[in-house]
């Protein structure tokens, strides 16, 4: 099935490009844990590609918001809201990533703790084109060779579909990627589908600008309390004490609720510790 649908739109893109919007779906294969490699995630990439810019995110993320943003228009119970959302698996990759394709400008939303941040970049490809080529996806690709932030690409992008974009941040070469991985083959994209699409929604205008610096440094803090925002509302509405019960009817006093909570959010920043950029 992936293979007809891929033949069927490679085939339309070079006529209505121009005038319609594509949704590119990659696999993105990756090993999160640079101390346990042999550990292996999956998960499914959308990128969303119209005249001005390009979306990537996670299609889970995608359906989850979809299912809160119908649920919001309905007047259906809260309870029942839970629920539904609950149906739709967390996202293993999150962010969401802009690229505009006007220019060199490439904006990375990131959640923390509650806060917002927009961290804009300005990111020049110096791609090393190669004469190798191979057939991928049913299509002719040719080799791109590429350092970025500590890390060595390779890259098969395909002419046949001429728009200089790719999963991640990158883009810029002749045609699509259709294929990026590390020489490591610890980070791995491979194109799967594409489809046109009307519009699609991000709500994107309360993040706040920072630089890479400063967002590092909000990670840090992050890391160091977690909690402290929680515990910061907690003070502000005069809430001295609170009980936890989780969905397995577990239950936590304050104290214990912050340490178990703490413990397990350093816990998964140390088990993601294999980040695409390095540097």
């Amino acid at each position: 099935m992936i293979r007809k649908t891929l033949f069927t739109f490679i085939v339309l893109i070079p006529l209505f490009f121009c005038s319609q919007k594509y949704s590119f779906t990659y696999e993105y294969t990756f090993r999160p844990d640079s101390l346990h490699l042999d550990k292996t995630e999956i998960e499914l990439m959308g990128l969303f590609v119209d005249k001005n810019e390009s979306t990537y995110i996670s299609l889970r993320k995608t359906k989850r918001d979809s299912a809160v943003a119908s649920n919001n228009e309905s007047d259906i119970a809260s309870a029942n809201r839970s629920v539904s959302t609950n149906t739709f698996p967390k996202e293993k990759v999150r962010g969401i990533i802009q690229k505009n394709r006007q220019s060199d400008e490439v904006v990375t939303y990131q959640t923390l703790g509650g806060e917002r941040f927009k961290i804009i970049q300005h990111i020049s490809y110096n791609w090393h084109i190669q004469a190798e080529t191979n057939e991928i996806q049913g299509k002719k690709c040719q080799l791109a060779t590429m350092e970025y932030r500590g890390r060595t690409y390779n890259a098969w992008f395909t002419e046949e579909i001429p728009i200089a974009e790719g999963p991640y941040k990158f883009g810029g070469l002749p045609g699509l990627i259709v294929k990026i991985e590390d020489t490591k083959k610890q980070h791995v994209w491979e194109l799967k589908g594409i489809e046109k699409f009307r519009s699609i929604k991000f709500r994107l205008s309360k993040f706040i600008p920072v630089t890479e610096m400063q967002y590092k440094k909000a990670v840090e803090n992050y890391l160091r309390d977690p909690l402290v925002k929680l515990k910061d509302l907690m003070q502000r509405n005069g809430v001295t004490s609170i009980t936890t019960t989780l969905p397995d009817g577990s239950s936590y006093s304050d104290a214990e609720y912050e340490k178990m909570r703490t413990r397990k959010i350093q816990d998964e920043y140390k088990e993601n510790n294999n980040a695409v950029e390095l540097n």
